[in-house]
């Protein structure tokens, strides 16, 4: 038992981290560093969810960029209403659906333009992608990639955010029953893609 609770009284127990809330508000009162706390626990999620949104790594980057950008020019008027990660998660959607409409017009006026224009430099890491990691993920990535716009979303926000379904109902701005559909057809889907392959699709709950 002293080994559990070496160098440990009741003076020295850990300080329990500020929710995101609290952190905002430090902001808000001046202290920078609150938001660079924030930017650090949130920039893996925010980066994965616009990467799957929008499919190019660069894009991803920019999004997650412009998302903190919205967060700090909103925080003098942030009202807590619910969690801070649906807050930000619905500016990050925001942003993505913008780039998607922004490229769809563009392409309509520019149909010759090629897509890969839009590719990041060959020197550019993506450097929270953890989904890059294996050849297993990487399957599942391009499966997920080829959902509908608003099942990938809502796959993406349930399996790698592990959003519950009223959450992720908060940020897509849709009734929970939608979602639950959404969620099904998108595993569905994704499970039809990797057939024949050797990966189940357990990652994301489904079932080759």
């Amino acid at each position: 038992m002293e080994g559990l609770i070496a160098g440990s009284s009741s003076k020295g127990l850990a300080v329990p981290e500020p929710s995101d809330e609290a952190l905002l508000e430090m902001f808000r009162s001046g202290d920078a560093a609150a938001f660079t706390v924030l930017f650090e626990r949130w920039r893996g999620s925010i980066y994965n969810f616009a990467r799957y949104m929008l499919g190019e790594e660069a894009a991803a980057e920019d999004v997650m960029q412009e998302t903190f950008l919205a967060v700090a020019q909103a925080a003098p008027s942030y009202q807590p209403r619910g969690q801070f990660r649906t807050w930000v998660l619905r500016i990050t959607r925001n942003r993505c659906l913008n780039r998607i409409e922004s490229l769809r017009v563009r392409r309509q006026h520019m149909a010759a333009a090629s897509v890969e224009a839009l590719d990041p430099p060959a020197n550019q890491a993506a450097p929270h992608d953890a989904m890059q990691q294996s050849e297993e993920m990487a399957r599942v990535r391009r499966a997920i990639e080829q959902l509908p716009e608003r099942q990938r979303e809502a796959l993406v926000l349930f399996a790698f955010e592990s959003a519950g379904y009223a959450e992720i109902a908060a940020v897509l701005d849709m009734p929970v029953n939608t979602v639950k559909t959404l969620i099904h057809r998108a595993r569905a889907e994704v499970a039809r893609a990797l057939a024949g392959t050797d990966e189940p699709g357990g990652a994301l709950g489904v079932k080759g």
